[in-house]
């Protein structure tokens, strides 16, 4: 099996509910790679709009990783800076 050019490193909600925020690592340009991703209730949604303009190696990796993501396996959690306190 060939390995993915992309690396799902983890994800977190962002403030409008729709959208994950996506962190990869690209191991080509040895770089990490930061997307919103289109996530409503029935989880991502890999033909919504606002992915259109994504490297096919990136939808990929997405389509591969759907059932993961949508079930919080990359998930990370993080806290507001005024609740730290």
């Amino acid at each position: 099996m060939e390995e993915s050019r992309y690396r799902i490193m983890f994800t977190y909600r962002m403030r409008s509910v729709g959208f994950l925020c996506l962190h990869c690592f690209d191991t080509i340009e040895k770089q990490i790679v930061t997307v919103p991703v289109y996530s409503g209730y029935n989880g991502v949604e890999i033909h919504h709009d606002s992915m259109q303009r994504f490297p096919k190696e990136l939808l990929e990796t997405l389509r591969n990783e759907k059932e993961k993501i949508d079930d919080g396996f990359y998930s990370i959690r993080t806290w507001d800076v005024e609740n730290l306190g």
